[in-house]
């Protein structure tokens, strides 16, 4: 582990990477307040931890919301968290690292924000940023191999 953290995108790597992971905790989070907030759950034995809330089929819009802006995060992080962990152990500079993870960082958590308050065309345009993002690394990953 030591040779790794002496890798120039080491410290971006692991800095930006806890702050995706817990910004998604974040939105799990969101989505269960929404579900408190709405007094509707869709399991009968929820209605036990959520004081006042009743059965329907489905959930209320605003916690189905979330849950889109949660399932959004499962389909691209992972997918960061692998280009990055490349990216790093090729030995990127450390610039390119605080660039590439803090711009990516930053768009997911303005994608997340933007969709929850319901704001186009922010909302694209953040996740598009964080998709060139991705999209440079994968470029710089690929000059390096070839």
């Amino acid at each position: 582990m030591t040779a790794f953290l002496e890798l120039p995108c080491a410290k971006p790597l692991v800095l930006f990477s806890v702050f995706l992971v817990l910004k998604m905790a974040g939105v799990a989070f969101a989505t269960a307040n929404a579900r408190r907030k709405s007094k509707v759950v869709v399991n009968p034995e929820d209605t036990g931890v959520n004081p006042g809330s009743h059965v329907e089929p489905q959930d209320a819009p605003a916690v189905l919301r979330a849950k889109r802006a949660h399932l959004n995060d499962l389909e691209n992080i992972p997918a960061f968290l692998i280009i990055a962990l490349l990216f790093t152990l090729t030995g990127a500079p450390a610039m390119g690292g605080w660039a590439y993870f803090g711009v990516y960082f930053a768009a997911r958590t303005l994608h997340t924000i933007t969709y929850l308050a319901q704001k186009q065309p922010w909302r694209t345009l953040c996740f598009a940023i964080g998709q060139v993002t991705l999209l440079g690394m994968l470029v710089q990953l690929l000059m390096k191999v070839l």
